[in-house]
């Protein structure tokens, strides 16, 4: 059988609105950049606008139009060369600057990171449930939901750099162990401590007794490959909160989550698990897609076999 391919971290996106919140997720980026020996791609996305006078309702096209919305992409371009020039003298890191002109801005960037084939797309996120942050996020979480690559986003609120502390949720669906690998792998390049977090909300003991199960085969698997780990189990029905509550006790600075549709009645109200993640959590996510084929799987189920739920 093939083995799911290593998360190695080549080359990164980083779409960016210079806004505080994009600045901050490339200041994290540029550490995961160096270690790594990484590329970073900067991405500016323009999106087609209508100028619209103060006294009129309905947008109008000025006659000045295309030489205005010329001047915004040059601006985005002198701007993006500025910043990718200090990080490289600062850091010696290659950065790649692109702009584009495009309506729809979350699948630009999907089609930009299938093009330039990179590993990780990393996005700032507001971190808080306010209204106009969750619509200003929208681009954000339809990125996580589309991407084929993992995706890091990071709140505005996030100050800390490096990974010390990881958050892995395990809940009995078989797709959520496929993120061990990657967990792994993280934890050996910032020499980081695993939580290992079982979770469900069924009151089932039979059902309790199988995630406690999970964990510990996860446990022993991380202790042959020498992880630093500490493990637990949570009971409970609020998924998402009971997950944030415990990553901010144990200062995490990192949750890594499956981007799977479970389609329970709290996801159908509130969205996906990880769009309540991403719109809330003030500490970084990393989203990563479930392997559908049967064919492709990673080295912790080739190690564990088939966990009987």
């Amino acid at each position: 059988m093939e083995t799911m391919k290593a998360f190695e971290v080549k080359k990164i996106l980083v779409p960016t609105d210079f806004s505080e919140t994009a600045g901050n997720a490339l200041r994290q980026v540029i550490q995961i950049a160096k270690i790594n020996q990484a590329e970073i791609v900067l991405l500016h996305i323009v999106t087609p606008f209508y100028i619209t006078p103060k006294k009129q309702k309905s947008p109008a096209k000025y006659n000045n139009y295309q030489a205005l919305f010329n001047k915004t992409i040059k601006v985005a371009e002198i701007e993006l060369t500025n910043i990718s020039r200090e990080i490289e003298e600062k850091n010696q890191i290659k950065v790649v600057c692109i702009v584009k002109v495009e309506l729809v801005i979350d699948e630009a960037i999907c089609n930009v990171a299938k093009e330039e084939k990179v590993d990780l797309i990393v996005m700032g996120t507001h971190g808080t449930a306010d209204v106009r942050a969750l619509y200003a996020g929208k681009n954000t979480y339809l990125v996580v939901h589309s991407a084929e690559c993992p995706v890091l986003t990071i709140s505005k609120k996030t100050d800390k750099l490096g990974l010390k502390n990881i958050i892995l949720p395990l809940r009995l669906e078989y797709s959520s162990r496929q993120k061990v690998d990657y967990t792994v792998q993280i934890a050996r390049l910032f020499d980081s401590t695993i939580f290992i977090t079982g979770y469900t909300d069924d009151t089932n003991k039979s059902k309790q007794n199988k995630v406690e199960q999970y964990v510990n085969q996860v446990a022993n698997y991380l202790s042959k490959l020498n992880i630093k780990h500490k493990s637990t189990s949570i009971f409970s029905e609020n998924f998402t909160k009971e997950m944030l509550e415990y990553a901010r006790k144990n200062k995490a600075d990192l949750i890594v989550i499956m981007k799977k549709h479970d389609f329970s009645l709290n996801q159908m109200v509130k969205g996906t698990y990880s769009k309540q993640f991403v719109n809330r959590s003030e500490i970084p996510i990393l989203s990563i897609s479930v392997y559908s084929n049967p064919d492709t799987i990673d080295n912790f189920s080739l190690l564990v076999g088939d966990v009987p739920f």
